[in-house]
């Protein structure tokens, strides 16, 4: 018997509107009408992985949701704030050790900032400067940022605590070169996706979406043979 069914947002259940099909929408409805548990896993952050459902609120609530490549999992909501189940933010030295790599290179960056209040995710993606690369992905992405140009004398000071995630936005062109050299650098210590063209996400190394499965499977109760996950690229169970 499946009591958990896990969709991914981009390229499975969202069309290029960024909107469900009336289809989607009514498995998820039928889904939860039943009782079944029903998680939205993506990498976007919890705003963004929200917005496919803006129009019907009751259905964005019930949802559980994964963000950030798995980093962070959130309850539905219950009496008007969501629980936070699973968390996993870059280790505080590697993070830092990023952001003195990223600025040794010039290299433009984005923290993805999340901290947690009474309503819930308190989020925002603020950069060191806008460049033709940040941009550029902004328009691809719908991204909204905002431009902080002491972000890394900030995080020194560790004024931001430590992301589930940051971008680094490498010059146009040197994407390829620059995984591979922070691959030899971080090795196992971080978990990189490129998903967007220009934007390398790197998050901590044991952040992944059947991670975040687990936890929700472990919240209800259920095991991970009662798990079903639809569109998903990388291994959740």
């Amino acid at each position: 018997m499946v009591k958990l069914v896990a969709f991914d947002l981009d390229g499975t259940i969202l069309n290029h509107n960024n909107t469900p099909s009336d289809a989607s929408m009514a498995a998820i409805c039928e889904l939860l009408d039943r009782g079944v548990a029903v998680a939205s896993m993506s990498g976007r952050n919890f705003e963004r992985n929200q917005i496919p459902f803006v129009s019907t609120p009751s259905v964005a609530d019930a949802l559980y949701a994964g963000c950030y490549n798995g980093a962070m999992v959130f309850a539905p909501k219950t009496n008007g704030t969501r629980q936070l189940m699973h968390e996993q933010r870059l280790p505080d030295d590697i993070f830092l050790s990023l952001i003195q790599y990223a600025d040794e290179r010039l290299m433009n960056f984005v923290y993805c900032r999340c901290d947690l209040n009474r309503e819930g995710p308190c989020e925002v993606y603020i950069t060191d400067r806008i460049t033709k690369m940040s941009r550029a992905v902004a328009t691809m992405t719908n991204m909204v940022y905002e431009v902080d140009a002491d972000l890394t004398q900030r995080i020194r000071a560790k004024e931001l605590v430590s992301p589930p995630k940051i971008m680094l936005l490498p010059k146009p062109g040197h994407a390829d070169e620059t995984v591979d050299e922070l691959t030899n650098i971080f090795g196992d210590q971080i978990y990189m996706a490129w998903a967007v063209a220009g934007r390398i996400e790197i998050m901590h190394p044991n952040v992944n979406k059947g991670a975040a499965l687990t936890a929700i499977a472990n919240h209800i109760g259920s095991s991970l043979d009662e798990v079903m996950a639809v569109g998903e690229p990388e291994p959740v169970c």
